[in-house]
């Protein structure tokens, strides 16, 4: 069972990652190359903090038997760290291709390697349902990490750039709705999935969750979910009307019950050993 410092960190991680993915739902064309600067070098940030706090809380050799998995995790995700900031270094300049090569590097490094770490939580042997279902859990909350926490920084641009059209809003706005849609479906099919087909090891991590973490996931579920649901309505209307600086007060509040919600799931996840 992995710690809750770990899982932090893992937390940390998938904000640089999801934010990437955020970042290629804008329209690269349309927004000034301050924004760039500034969110890249935020999930940049991110991504080196949980390097770091990985490197240390794992510390150096690692044991004989973790030493090859440990390794292996280490080295993506300090490859992303290395492609994140050659697209942030890219920034300043014309190095077109550096960007775009750096850029789609980290992304797909960066992808591999959590799909790497989500098996340092997974109790379940090799060969079962949650090797597949563990690293799409990762995948899909490093997007809504990642999309709440761009929409509400292009939402602070155009506090700056009041005369910028509100479409790379509105598509910052409906990738984070489509990606906590998609979050909500598959936590509940997660739930039924492992309830019917789940190996031993997870068996026991569901009796522990209902029998002595059901407020947890509770609050989890209404953080994360219910409550950022019913933002992104109140944050579409304010989007029509249109009234960014509102909408992006909404994207805060949002981005606090998102944070909040996920780092109960990471809670969750080093006392079940289950990615709720």
């Amino acid at each position: 069972m992995q710690p809750f410092p770990a899982s932090f960190l893992l937390f940390l991680y998938q904000i640089g990652l999801g934010g990437f993915f955020a970042l290629a739902a804008t329209p690269f064309h349309e927004l000034e190359r301050g924004f760039y600067k500034s969110t890249a070098g935020v999930l940049f940030a991110a991504a080196l903090l949980s390097f770091v706090g990985k490197l240390n809380l794992y510390g150096v050799p690692w044991p004989r038997e973790t030493a090859l998995s440990a390794s292996a995790d280490m080295l993506f995700h300090l490859s992303f760290v290395i492609f994140a900031g050659l697209y942030l270094i890219s920034l300043w300049g014309e190095r077109l291709r550096l960007r775009a090569r750096s850029f789609s590097c980290s992304v797909l490094v960066g992808t591999a390697g959590l799909a790497l770490s989500s098996h340092a939580f997974r109790q379940a042997p090799l060969w079962s349902v949650e090797t597949v279902l563990y690293p799409v859990s990762f995948f899909l909350s490093a997007l809504l990490l990642g999309a709440v926490t761009v929409g509400m920084l292009i939402g602070h641009w155009y506090l700056i750039d009041t005369g910028q059209s509100i479409d790379p809003f509105v598509r910052v706005f409906k990738f984070f709705v489509y990606c906590l849609i998609a979050q909500t479906a598959y936590l509940m099919f997660l739930l039924l999935t492992l309830s019917l087909v789940g190996s031993a090891p997870t068996a026991s991590g569901l009796e522990r969750l209902w029998a002595d973490h059901f407020v947890l996931l509770s609050a989890r579920v209404l953080i994360t979910h219910v409550a950022p649901l019913a933002l992104s309505y109140m944050i579409w209307r304010t989007l029509q009307i249109p009234h960014t600086m509102a909408a992006t007060g909404l994207f805060y509040v949002a981005l606090l019950g998102v944070f909040v919600g996920e780092i109960l799931g990471r809670q969750i996840m080093a006392l079940t050993s289950l990615p709720f």
